[in-house]
């Protein structure tokens, strides 16, 4: 009887792979602060003091620089002159009101002429009002002149010097917190699929000034959508400043991100003609013996569609190993085989 399979069947075969995180994945980025405000003044004018210059460490309230206050001064003074007019003739009309009114319980006056008192009265109550509140804004502007340091920081540039003119809107110095940084990388979609999305997620740091050290960060954010040109997604980790070395903006370093879901997260993945079923209603694989040339089928759980073509293996495989990649169901356990090629 002729034997079955004499000569060996050439296979297809697929190199088991772990691509989506099978261990940690180093991911480059560049620091930045995690606070960065750029300065300017709500009113414009001449300055006459700049008290902060780039790299000054400066705490939160400092003066950093301020415009020549005098003209808001002088504005606060006419203002306060125009006040003291106003309620002078509040003072007339209450009076008048007062004694308008005794007069009218006497028949002396008319009730028009009575209801003129009380118009007067109302009209220079209204008028001290709206002078309080022009003062108040003055006062407001004046406060303005001083442009103070909104948190503890660093100064990081100085774009104007004393004595220019600046305009309101005008940026005019940026401040830097340097106490928590941050550093921002970009993660392949066939990568972040298999991530288990969580702020606080542990990873550390290594920034190339600084070889041999490694910094503690923890995921703070992620974008929801990838970037159209290169498909990947923005994510964020958090540090606080090393106390061993000086990072700062601009430096790079390799974010070191653990390992993601467990199983589902290394990645593995092979093509749907690679699966053959198992006998119990499952899905089997066969795995290449390169020592006997022969097929051994093995069991495998399989997960979710990861890109055409191709499905998730959880449990099962391990990286190395060689799957017979197509044609699976015409192999069998009495056959040899052969690598056609690999993949």
């Amino acid at each position: 009887m002729r034997k079955l399979f004499a000569e060996p069947r050439p296979v297809l075969l697929e190199e088991v792979r772990s691509v989506g995180g099978g261990g940690d994945r180093n991911y480059p980025g560049v620091a930045r602060a995690s606070r960065e405000a750029f300065l300017s003044f709500r009113v414009g004018g001449p300055l006459v003091k700049v008290d902060a210059q780039p790299g000054d460490l400066v705490k939160k309230g400092h003066v950093l620089m301020r415009i020549d206050p005098r003209d808001f001064e002088s504005d606060i003074r006419a203002l306060e002159s125009r006040l003291a007019g106003a309620q002078a003739l509040l003072e007339k009309a209450k009076l008048d009101h007062v004694r308008a009114k005794s007069l009218l319980a006497e028949n002396v006056i008319s009730k028009a002429a009575f209801d003129a008192t009380l118009a007067d009265h109302d009209t220079a109550k209204a008028s001290v009002k709206n002078l309080q509140t022009q003062i108040q804004t003055a006062r407001h502007r004046l406060a303005d002149t001083k442009l103070e340091a909104p948190f503890d920081g660093i100064v990081s540039g100085g774009r104007v010097d004393n004595h220019e003119m600046v305009a309101a809107g005008q940026v005019v110095m940026a401040i830097l917190d340097l106490s928590n940084l941050e550093i921002r990388v970009s993660v392949p979609e066939s990568e972040i699929a298999h991530r288990s999305l969580k702020a606080g997620q542990e990873a550390y740091v290594v920034f190339s000034p600084l070889p041999g050290k490694r910094f503690p960060a923890h995921l703070k954010e992620w974008d929801a959508t990838p970037d159209p040109a290169t498909r990947t997604y923005a994510v964020t980790f958090a540090l606080p400043a090393p106390e061993e070395g000086q990072v700062l903006p601009g430096m790079t370093g390799d974010v070191c991100w653990g390992r993601a879901i467990p199983n589902a997260a290394d990645g593995i993945s092979l093509p749907v003609e690679a699966l053959v079923p198992d006998g119990d209603g499952g899905s089997a694989v066969w795995i290449y013996d390169a020592e006997t040339s022969t097929p051994v089928k093995r069991r495998v759980r399989t997960g979710s569609f990861v890109e055409q073509g191709r499905v998730s293996i959880l449990e099962g495989l391990v990286p190395g190993e060689k799957v017979v990649a197509a044609g699976a169901v015409f192999v069998s356990e009495e056959m040899k085989i052969k690598p056609m090629r690999h993949r």
